[in-house]
């Protein structure tokens, strides 16, 4: 009898062992088809995350409160999660307090013209990216977010070999027209720099200017989305030298070939140099207005003119005029970017925030709905080019076909201290006040100061994207 009792207790138990063994079973089935999985970290379709909270910090600004649909689909996914979002025009002041209270956000988006990110991440308070790009995509499990982000957009905060910002939004830049006055005038749309200038005259005639851009915000304006370009267009390797410090950087013949080139649409009186000291939106008017044929600006400007828009004005895109026709174009990509806390204890929750924002088809396109501009996913004109403004859809068709090459100015973000001598020597290049050595040895002059301050960090621009994406340009031509 003991032996059978003894059997029976056995037999007992490992019925017991045995149904333990199934619910786990069942239990990790139900975590592994759970709609947030990542890893081995998330829940069983219960309360799985009750008490875990996501910490997310936005500044105000173009991409809007485009974290709301990401968070609310977290919310939806991950049973028990709480999210918390703050949109402030102060979030770069926000991020400096709570860093120095050793209580940053997990998630923060804040604007790269009051915060240095570069600084940031050199004081290991940005966490680099490498954790997501072996995370599974929504739609389509066999791909991996390092499979489908376009790190060609991701130059913004890339050092020494790894990604610390992932653009949030991604601002396509280049000459801005409108198709409509085109035809009603019967101007041809110039696809070289000579019938760019040729252009000029007919609206000369026409009491017109052939552009305008902005001077009193040269650093940005100017620099970004018309000097840059040109520059690109006539060397693109004068364009690399340009951003990294050395007391002759300047002096690349380019350079002067771009200054020169614009002074001569100057002098030959085709550029509103009037108009482009006013304020943005001031200067945006004219344009609107019908006074200017093309304005080189940022894709938020159909967002951003909103409402001043004549009727039938059809805002086009146009990729900068290269110097001979059929030759790659060049356009400044900018954007908002968000960085992770390296602090952040919900690396698995940071993980699903990108995952849905770069993947889930119907989060992204809640996303784009409210920024109106481009994520750094691959192909995405195709896929959700038809969720942008016109003008938006007309430069992404232009990246992905290869028409247009981007790159993303980088030595004002490197080099802080730069942005104030380019704004000064714009503004007096200009107003014809100083000349263009006036502009070189001024740029040359800075350059030498930060190579001479031992406490500014150097870095060094790549620029083997931009090549790569020329050399496939002329294979496919």
């Amino acid at each position: 009898m003991k032996k059978h009792k003894g059997s029976a207790r056995h037999f007992g138990l490992k019925a017991l062992l045995m149904l333990l063994s199934l619910v786990m079973l069942f239990t990790t089935l139900s975590a592994c088809q759970s709609p947030g999985k990542t890893d081995g970290t998330t829940g069983d379709g219960g309360d799985s995350y009750a008490g875990r909270k996501l910490d997310v910090l936005f500044m105000v600004g173009g991409q809007g409160q485009m974290a709301d649909p990401i968070l609310a689909k977290l919310e939806e996914v991950l049973p028990g999660l709480e999210t918390t979002v703050v949109y402030d025009h102060q979030a770069n002041e926000i991020m400096r307090k709570r860093t120095l209270a050793n209580d940053p956000p997990d998630i923060f988006d804040v604007n790269a013209h009051f915060y240095d990110h570069y600084a940031a991440i050199n004081e290991g308070v940005c966490k680099p990216l490498d954790f997501l790009y072996d995370v599974p995509t929504v739609n389509d499990s066999s791909k991996k977010l390092g499979d489908i982000i376009n790190f060609a957009m991701l130059n913004f905060g890339y050092v020494d070999g790894k990604h610390y910002c992932m653009a949030d939004t991604i601002y396509t830049s280049g000459l801005w027209y409108d198709a409509n006055m085109f035809k009603e005038k019967g101007y041809a749309v110039p696809e070289s720099w000579d019938e760019f200038v040729a252009l000029g005259e007919k609206a000369k005639a026409d009491s017109k200017y052939l552009l305008t851009y902005s001077s009193r915000y040269g650093d940005e304006y100017f620099y970004n989305y018309w000097f840059n370009p040109l520059l690109a267009t006539i060397n693109v390797q004068d364009y690399g030298r340009t951003q990294n410090p050395a007391p002759d950087s300047w002096d690349a013949p380019a350079v002067r070939k771009a200054l020169e080139l614009t002074k001569e649409l100057i002098d030959k009186g085709y550029v509103d140099t009037v108009s482009g000291t006013l304020e943005i939106t001031e200067t945006q008017m004219e344009f609107c207005n019908g006074n200017i044929l093309f304005y080189p600006c940022g894709s938020w400007l159909e967002a951003e003119m909103a409402g001043n828009w004549p009727d039938g004005f059809d805002l086009k895109y146009l990729p900068f005029p290269p110097q001979k026709k059929g030759d790659p174009s060049y356009l400044h990509v900018t954007g908002v970017v968000s960085a992770v806390s390296a602090k952040t204890k919900n690396e698995d929750l940071v993980k699903e925030y990108y995952r849905y924002m770069l993947s889930d088809k119907e989060t992204m396109e809640k996303v784009v709905g409210i920024t109106l501009n481009g994520l750094p996913v691959k192909n995405f004109s195709a896929n959700y080019g038809s969720l942008l403004p016109k003008s938006v859809a007309s430069s992404w068709d232009a990246i992905d076909s290869g028409q247009a090459i981007g790159f993303r100015v980088m030595a004002p973000s490197f080099y802080t201290s730069l942005g104030a001598t380019l704004k000064d020597r714009i503004d007096g290049f200009t107003s014809g006040e100083i000349s263009i050595d006036d502009v070189i040895n001024g740029l040359n002059e800075q350059y030498e100061q930060i190579l001479a301050d031992d406490s500014v960090p150097k870095y060094e621009y790549d620029l083997s994207s931009v090549m790569d994406a020329i050399r496939e340009y002329n294979e496919n031509k």
